[in-house]
């Protein structure tokens, strides 16, 4: 990856600071997602430090967006923002179900057992 200076290299600081805070899957840890995502950044500033004039301006803009977005995921702002109400997270119908799910998540993380996930 090349380094950029300016406008550009102060995004491409922020874009690295996003996808560092990114989480490691607890199931799959050799198929994480903040490695794609920091290929991806690789990828769009390699190509970002060609451009020049207009063309780099309307890139940067669009790149300032999907680092608000990724931002936004990685602060969890919308799960903040839009509350899950106990009738979906805890549902009448099967009582504790989630709860059991994320335990048996975590059990299996621990014990190494990732194709054995139930909740009965």
């Amino acid at each position: 990856m090349s380094r950029v200076s300016g406008k550009l290299g102060e995004l491409q600081a922020a874009y690295q600071r996003a996808v560092s805070l990114w989480p490691v899957d607890k199931l799959r840890p050799t198929h994480c997602y903040k490695s794609v995502l920091k290929q991806q950044m690789n990828k769009k500033f390699d190509k970002l430090s060609a451009l020049r004039g207009d063309q780099l301006n309307a890139e940067i803009a669009v790149v300032q967006k999907e680092l608000d977005a990724l931002n936004n995921l990685v602060s969890n702002r919308y799960r903040s923002q839009y509350k899950v109400s106990e009738a979906i997270s805890d549902p009448v119908s099967h009582k504790g179900y989630y709860t059991q799910l994320l335990n048996s998540i975590d059990d299996a993380v621990k014990t190494n057992r990732k194709t054995s996930l139930r909740v009965d």
